[in-house]
């Protein structure tokens, strides 16, 4: 066991990719394995923040006070099995990323930030640009080892629902209450997961530290495709990108079934001009698409269909670019992470914060979604930028406020919020809640159902211990 007291060691735990102010810890605390860890909680009376690889955006691993338990040192990753895969929290998605190359298989959750560890993923539910087709986080865990506060612990699989008590491995067992609250029907990662007869497993993934510490998961993996088929398609204007999204969505089949549709708008365009000068001129919008071909004799055939589909559908063509091979794919995801890096650039360089969004709603609400992000932005008068996850109906606005703007600028983002959840939408489809989007995520459940909310966590966490200051 690692332990940190001096302040210059702990300074570096103490903040995340949010840009929050750093917050206060008087240890680290370093566990070389589970059992180490095991012991360690027994006698611990602090509260806990966990401590991944400090990516989030949304200060989760910021502690207010106690302890940090740094998940670092658990890096071990076995072999695949079956297509299943056993790792500790601390590999990241690059490491996995690594190790799967040349087995036959791979992991399609794909967030943006690959120094991601696997932990953090659980923690908040993550996703990436293929959630469209190959869902979340949460779709692909089979089984957790969890730790809870005290140090008891439980390995948790699927199909143990919460219907049944957990079993810890001290002999005693934990019931759920039943609480009336469903989590929104769309892409979600907003707080606790809660639905009727769900698995334990989906309450566990995407909590953000706040029930349990995870020594283990076993991930299901799928089979590699031959090849992925990719393209940014440029539009003519905004609303016809909308329209060819839905009409993606309508005409799905066997050759049209893409895994990743991702947006940019024309302020995301006039930003990426800058490092790529062949974007189109006359571009207001654009579209990546990624499509998985399982076998080498598809590939043809679906390129084909997309050409002629896309030919009737006001695309421009002759300007939009196709992948021709591996570095022609690695150039697209290039353009696509691009958008956050220009941006943060440039904020620092005005010397300004941004605020971004991460909301989404269900399909029903996609045009009119579009239509009034769009006006409500203009009427604000911030500068803004929109891109990301739009075959989800999840959007990333990034509002870009002068200094004088602050208040303006969250005014705004209050009027985007209010509109989401009367749609029935959420605050956070992928970041999680942590400590900076609380306040939106109360607003989203209302007062009576964190009050329910709390009692699953007090079930779990009676002393309140792990993760102060996030979601509740």
């Amino acid at each position: 066991m690692r332990r940190k007291t001096d302040p210059q060691a702990i300074a570096p735990y103490l903040k995340d990719a949010s840009n929050s102010p750093p917050g206060a810890a008087s240890e680290v605390v370093i566990p070389e394995s589970a059992e180490e860890l095991r012991e360690f909680l027994k006698t611990n009376d602090q509260p806990i923040t966990v401590s991944g690889a400090g990516t989030g955006l949304t200060a989760s691993r910021v502690p207010r006070t106690g302890i940090i338990i740094s998940m670092e040192r658990l890096k071990r990753i076995g072999e695949v099995e079956d297509g299943t895969l056993c790792v500790e929290p601390a590999i990241t998605l690059e490491d996995l990323d690594a190790h799967l190359k040349g087995t036959g298989w791979f992991y399609p959750p794909n967030p943006t930030e690959t120094l991601a560890s696997i932990g953090g993923t659980l923690a908040t539910n993550a996703s990436g640009s293929r959630s469209y087709k190959f869902g979340v986080t949460r779709d692909y865990v089979l089984e957790l080892d969890i730790l809870l506060a005290d140090g008891r612990g439980a390995r948790v699989r699927r199909s143990h629902s919460i219907d049944r008590p957990l079993e810890l491995d001290d002999g005693s067992t934990i019931e759920l209450p039943s609480i009336d609250y469903r989590s929104p029907q769309c892409k979600n990662a907003a707080g606790y997961y809660y639905q009727p007869g769900m698995d334990w497993i989906d309450l566990f993934v995407g909590s953000d530290g706040t029930l349990c510490l995870i020594t283990e998961v076993r991930l299901q993996l799928r089979e590699t495709p031959y090849d992925f088929l990719s393209g940014i398609l440029f539009m003519a204007s905004e609303e016809k990108c909308w329209d060819l999204v839905e009409n993606i969505r309508r005409d799905r089949s066997v050759n049209i079934d893409p895994c990743s549709l991702e947006y940019f708008d024309r302020h995301s365009l006039m930003r990426l001009k800058e490092k790529f000068k062949n974007v189109p001129n006359a571009a207001q919008a654009a579209l990546f698409f990624e499509q998985d071909v399982l076998h080498e004799e598809g590939y043809e055939p679906v390129l084909e269909a997309w050409y002629e589909y896309l030919e009737s559908n006001e695309v421009l063509l002759d300007d939009s670019w196709f992948a021709q091979g591996p570095k022609d794919v690695e150039k697209f995801h290039l353009f696509r992470h691009q958008v956050p890096l220009l941006l943060n650039e440039e904020n620092s360089r005005m010397g300004r914060v941004k605020m971004g969004t991460d909301m989404a709603v269900d399909d029903a609400h996609f045009q009119e979604m579009m239509r009034f992000y769009r006006k409500t932005l203009e009427e604000g008068g911030v500068d803004y930028a929109m891109f990301g996850h739009i075959g989800d109906n999840h959007l990333h606005i990034n509002l870009l406020p002068d200094k004088d703007q602050s208040g303006t600028a969250k005014a705004v983002y209050d009027r985007l919020v209010d509109q989401i959840l009367a749609w029935g939408g959420t605050v956070s489809a992928e970041h999680g809640i942590g400590k900076l989007k609380k306040n939106y995520y109360h607003k989203m459940v209302g007062k009576q159902t964190i009050a329910k909310l709390q009692t699953l966590k007090d079930r779990l966490d009676p002393k309140g211990l792990l993760g102060q200051g996030n979601l509740l």
